[in-house]
């Protein structure tokens, strides 16, 4: 990317990160010091980052647990965030009085993942959709029966029940595929060992903080390699 001589961060190391044309990045619009303050807090993110953090993009698979692992397939995204570098925010709707803010940084971490440990997630989510379209279904069925239409709240009654059943059974039926699976693959994001010291160190996931991660899952990572990012700051100077 060209050097901008006006943008205070071109060239950057969170210029390489962002990979956008001047025309199409935010950071272009901010005031050399908005400009100034946001390089500074990305290079205290990335001192929060472990030293092997680019294997997360690596060929082989970041779920597979155990001595083999599969090569990658797709990769899956999730937001992590940290309460480093300090930010504060007016207390109401951004006025008053400042306080701190729980995030400092927020990252979009994309994780290589192997075709077996994606099917396992996909597999969670329709053992949840079928347990409840199931119970729903039988309920709706049950609806039919002359009799109990006699009552008219009655019908009403048995789906709404029928929906309560499939639910509570879709997160049994998933919760013993998961621990089924679970020698197999890492369903919680912080079991990848990468991601277990970032938690150590006080990153937490944005989405969402149960035994499963919700991730997205994308042909292509959201994020760079950082250590060839750093280099080449470093090699221009930065």
């Amino acid at each position: 990317m060209a050097k901008n001589n006006e943008c205070g961060v071109s060239d950057s190391v969170i210029c390489k990160w962002l990979g956008k044309e001047c025309k199409d990045c935010f950071i272009n619009e901010l005031n050399s010091d908005d400009a100034e303050k946001m390089l500074n807090d990305f290079k205290v993110t990335i001192s929060l980052l472990p030293k092997n953090f680019d294997t997360l993009l690596g060929d082989e698979c970041g779920f597979c647990k155990g001595e083999h692992k599969f090569k990658r397939h797709t990769y899956a995204i999730v937001d992590i965030a940290h309460s480093e570098p300090e930010s504060k925010k007016g207390m109401f709707f951004g006025m008053g009085k400042r306080v701190r803010q729980k995030i400092g940084s927020l990252l979009p971490v994309s994780i290589s993942i192997c075709k077996r440990c994606r099917g396992q997630f996909k597999k969670l989510d329709i053992i949840k959709w079928a347990a409840l379209l199931a119970f729903t279904g039988v309920s709706v069925g049950v609806c039919l029966i002359p009799a109990v239409n006699v009552n008219p709240v009655l019908p009403y009654a048995i789906v709404l029940a029928g929906g309560i059943a499939g639910y509570i059974a879709g997160k049994i039926l998933s919760s013993w595929y998961m621990n089924k699976k679970s020698e197999e693959t890492c369903f919680n994001v912080f079991d990848i060992p990468v991601l277990a010291k970032m938690r150590d160190i006080g990153w937490f996931t944005v989405q969402d903080d149960g035994p499963v991660t919700h991730f997205l899952f994308s042909r292509k990572p959201l994020m760079k390699k950082l250590s060839d990012i750093c280099d080449e700051s470093k090699k221009a100077g930065d």
